[in-house]
C-alpha cells in the first residue's frame, strides 16, 4: 500500500514537472516570437512569402512616420485606426504649441518578422516584430526677428541628435478585409498590383483600393530591445 502510495507521489511529480516544463518552453517561444512560415502562408492561399511581406510593413510604418512628419493627413487617415490615428495628431499639435519640429531621418530595418497571421470570420490580423534604426532630433521653430537671423546660421537643434543613431522595438497589429483576389489592374495604367501588401500602384502611384482591402495599423508595442534574431 505505501509502496502505491510512493508510486503515485512521484507519478504526480512528474507530470507536474512535464507541465512545467512545457509552460516554460511555450513561453520561451512566445518571448522569440516564432516567425510565420512559407508552407503556412501557402497553405491559406496567400501569393507573397513571409520575407515580403515582413519588408512591407517595414515600408508602410516607414512611411507613416514620414507622414506624420509631412503633416499628409489624408495618408494617415487611410492606414491609421482611429485611436493611432488621433494620438499622432496630438502629437503634432503638441509640438505646433511648443513651437518645435520633431525630425525622423535615415530610418532603416534591422530586422522585421512575420510572426502572426489569422484569417477569421472574414478579416485577416497579423503581426509584425520590427526593430528600426534611425537619427532623431528636435528642431526650435519659434520665428527670428531680423536681427537673430543676421546671427543665427543652420538648424537649431534642441533635442536628440543629428548624428547619433537609436534603435527601437515594436510589435505591429494590423487588420484588413478578407478577400480572396490578392492582386487588381490599376484603374490609371492597367498594371497589376498586389494589394495585398499596397494600397497604390507601384508603377505610377495612383491608389487603387480603399482602406477595407489594404492593412490598417491598429496596435503599435514599443519592446525593450532583445537579441536580434537568426
Amino acid at each position: 500500500m505505501m509502496g502505491l502510495f510512493i508510486s503515485g507521489i512521484v507519478l504526480f511529480s512528474l507530470v507536474i514537472i512535464v507541465c512545467i516544463f512545457l509552460l516554460v518552453r511555450l513561453s520561451h517561444q512566445e518571448s522569440l516570437f516564432m516567425e510565420v512560415s512559407n508552407r503556412y502562408l501557402k497553405d491559406i492561399g496567400k501569393s507573397y512569402h513571409k520575407d515580403t511581406y515582413a519588408m512591407a510593413i517595414y515600408e508602410l510604418y516607414r512611411d507613416i512616420i514620414d507622414g506624420v512628419q509631412k503633416e499628409n493627413y489624408e495618408f494617415l487617415r487611410d492606414v491609421l485606426s482611429d485611436e493611432i490615428y488621433n494620438n499622432y495628431l496630438m502629437g503634432i499639435k503638441l509640438s505646433k504649441d511648443r513651437q518645435v519640429k520633431n525630425v525622423v531621418a535615415d530610418m532603416k530595418p534591422t530586422f522585421s518578422k512575420l510572426i502572426s497571421l489569422i484569417v477569421k470570420d472574414g478579416t485577416e490580423v497579423a503581426k509584425v516584430w520590427l526593430r528600426v534604426s534611425y537619427i532623431e532630433y528636435a528642431l526650435d521653430m519659434t520665428p527670428l526677428t531680423e536681427e537673430q537671423k543676421k546671427v543665427v546660421r543652420g538648424d537649431r537643434v534642441v533635442g536628440g541628435s543629428k548624428t547619433k543613431r537609436l534603435e527601437k522595438e515594436y510589435i505591429l497589429t494590423l487588420v484588413k478585409t478578407h478577400t480572396p483576389k490578392e492582386s487588381v489592374a490599376c484603374p490609371s495604367c492597367g498594371y497589376v498590383t498586389h494589394v495585398i501588401l499596397r494600397n497604390h500602384c507601384i508603377r505610377c502611384g495612383a491608389n487603387i483600393v480603399n482602406r477595407k482591402y489594404h492593412w490598417v495599423l491598429i496596435g503599435k508595442e514599443e519592446r525593450a530591445l532583445s537579441h536580434q534574431p537568426k
